[in-house]
């Protein structure tokens, strides 16, 4: 692959996965029904891709139930991060879902046993300003949706670090696929609990949240997968980072134009946003020179 084709896959690659959050908030669903339907549409679509190749392999999928566990996290930080959106809206989301650089700096060492990165925790800190601007007023549904969007981070942040621990002799797509079936069993478990306890309004989309949820199962998620993991294989770990670390403005940009979400944001929500995207762009490319000298 051409170092151009691998970085316009890379930018439709984080662009389709900043969209997440805008068809989270189009969809009717109930975060965890949502969430249940996407686990199940992305799984059987990245099953059907392998079978296709002829690459599925049994033994992989039989062998591996760390990977299980970690596709269970991914569902719990999934229901949290469309709850988010539920709660408050999409670009709330996506804001607290940057606060993930504060979270890592300080669990990827104390779970991979690696020393902690001093430019990382500065950096990390950065986004505790923007998100006290942005909570200090909020109350009601929009502090429900910030606190869900910075514990969807957190997990998320938990998650990554235990996949680098964890890392195993196994493929890309077989891992995904994997953690999408723990996902969805573990969404299965969630709503049955959901059910006996409070009951599920919808659990049957209509037609338009189907066609939504295929997109979201299907582009934002295997497409979108497939396309990054093409992509890093050809470009630099510095530039991959830097064109990941713009879901959040790419996403934020989408809800503002698609959903017209400037009517619920103030000032102090553009100031906070302000400061967390500037840590989250900044911090690689601070990265980066620190990794030269």
């Amino acid at each position: 692959m051409s170092l151009k084709r691998a970085y316009i896959d890379l930018h439709i690659a984080v662009m389709l996965l900043a969209g997440t959050a805008i068809l989270g908030d189009l969809i009717s669903l109930s975060a965890s029904v949502l969430v249940w339907w996407r686990t199940l549409i992305a799984g059987l679509g990245i099953a059907f891709y392998l079978l296709l190749r002829r690459r599925f392999n049994k033994a992989s999928v039989l062998d591996r139930k760390k990977i299980y566990l970690l596709g269970a996290m991914v569902g719990i930080h999934w229901i949290c991060f469309f709850g988010s959106i539920k709660l408050a809206n999409a670009s709330t989301a996506l804001i607290c879902f940057a606060t993930i650089s504060f979270f890592t700096a300080w669990i990827e060492p104390w779970i991979t046993g690696r020393p902690l990165v001093r430019h990382e925790v500065v950096f990390g800190l950065m986004v505790i300003p923007g998100i006290v601007l942005i909570a200090g007023r909020a109350e009601g549904d929009i502090l429900s949706g910030i606190i869900l969007g910075i514990a969807s981070s957190l997990i998320l942040a938990i998650f990554s670090s235990l996949e680098k621990k964890w890392i195993m002799e196994v493929d890309a797509e077989h891992m995904t696929m994997m953690q999408m079936a723990g996902a969805w069993l573990t969404m299965c478990v969630w709503l049955g609990g959901e059910q006996l306890i409070f009951g599920v309004d919808q659990f049957w989309p209509d037609a338009t949240d189907l066609v939504y949820l295929l997109i979201l199962g299907l582009l934002c998620t295997c497409v979108a997968w497939v396309l990054c993991t093409r992509a890093v294989r050809s470009v630099t770990a510095y530039d991959s980072i830097m064109v990941i670390n713009l879901e959040p403005v790419y996403g934020i940009f989408m809800a503002l134009l698609l959903l017209n979400d400037r009517k619920e944001l103030n000032t102090s929500f553009y100031i906070g946003a302000s400061i967390i995207l500037a840590s989250v762009i900044i911090h690689p490319i601070w990265q980066n020179r620190y990794a030269r000298h």
